[in-house]
């Protein structure tokens, strides 16, 4: 059976154990032998390269308990597949699906991936950290949030730049609620390492997000002219459903409270559609909610109604609260 392509190689039940690890060795290096010889050849042959081939065997044997010496020398030399990087990527980015999972079963899958050999190095300690604090953060708990993002800051520093801004999105966030002084700064520094960011769809879902934060901030001083501009600044186009959700949302309601009420609807619906094409489903809640504080009368109350029910079954605490916020009247 064919596998799927976004799945890692692994056991049958797909989890990534230590065997699944040594047949990424083995496929990279070309063989068991050539891996022992590789490894053995990085401590100066202090272990014989038959002596190295059987720790490599027995290693496969370890499941997803920890590897001892030899699971970290592997790693250490070898690294962490980069398919298995990706997932991990998925999993902590605010800007990915993976938000759209019900909370149960995403705090479920973190932990699933938080084991040997996963756990094993700094980028995947990284990335599961900020899954952590997504789950964290939906839970409507900031304080553990930034305690685990606070517990990884030496792996997340050594990571590249799409971890290390969105450890400094989230804090902003939490910030933003707490701090707000403190968010021009946290915002500054993402963004100058936005560039460093290859993936392009990647690097227009952060300045989105950037936008986003900053419009935050704008509405709160009640300059809505400026907020408008921030997001016509974004690409425009719908080849990123995200990108183009936010745009339309931010708009909407910057729009909103300029008083061109029928502009603002429509854009609220276009976001809700957005996000509806794109599988978003806690962007089109969202969506929903902001239609239904623009709209009036019945068609108001339905938007809402149906928001509140997908927080409900995504049981995103976070989102129930900010919709407690805003029943329509």
């Amino acid at each position: 059976m064919a596998r799927d392509r976004e799945a890692p190689a692994g056991t049958d039940d797909g989890a990534f154990d230590w065997a699944a690890y040594v047949d990424f060795v083995v496929e990279r290096e070309g063989s068991l032998t050539a891996a022992a010889e590789r490894l053995a050849a990085s401590r100066g042959y202090a272990d014989d390269v038959g002596s190295v081939e059987r720790a490599l065997r027995r290693l496969r044997l370890r499941g997803t308990h920890g590897g001892g010496v030899w699971g970290s020398r592997a790693l250490a030399l070898f690294g962490m597949p980069t398919d298995v990087l990706g997932r991990l990527a998925w999993m902590a980015a605010y800007h990915s699906r993976f938000t759209d999972l019900p909370v149960p079963v995403a705090a479920d899958l973190v932990r699933a991936w938080d084991r040997p050999p996963l756990d094993g190095t700094r980028a995947a300690r990284a990335w599961l950290a900020l899954a952590h604090a997504s789950i964290a953060l939906r839970r409507a708990e900031p304080a553990q949030a930034l305690a685990r993002l606070d517990a990884a800051r030496a792996d997340l520093a050594a990571s590249k730049a799409d971890a290390r801004i969105e450890d400094l999105l989230v804090r902003a966030y939490v910030a933003s609620r707490e701090t707000p002084d403190t968010v021009a700064t946290l915002l500054a520094e993402a963004e100058a390492q936005v560039p460093e960011v290859d993936d392009p769809d990647a690097h227009a879902c952060l300045l989105a997000r950037l936008a986003d934060h900053r419009g935050y901030a704008l509405a709160k001083e009640g300059n809505h002219v400026a907020a408008e501009a921030l997001y016509r600044a974004l690409r425009d186009d719908d080849t990123i459903p995200f990108v183009a959700t936010r745009r339309a949302s931010g708009l909407a309601h910057a729009l909103w409270k300029q008083g061109k009420n029928a502009d603002a609807e429509a854009l609220a619906r276009r976001a809700i559609d957005h996000a509806g094409d794109g599988g978003h489903v806690r962007l089109r809640a969202m969506a929903l909610a902001l239609f239904a504080r623009i709209a009036r009368g019945e068609a108001s109350r339905e938007a809402h109604a149906r928001a509140v029910a997908i927080s409900k079954r995504l049981d995103d605490e976070t989102l129930k609260l900010r919709l407690a916020r805003r029943t329509p009247k």
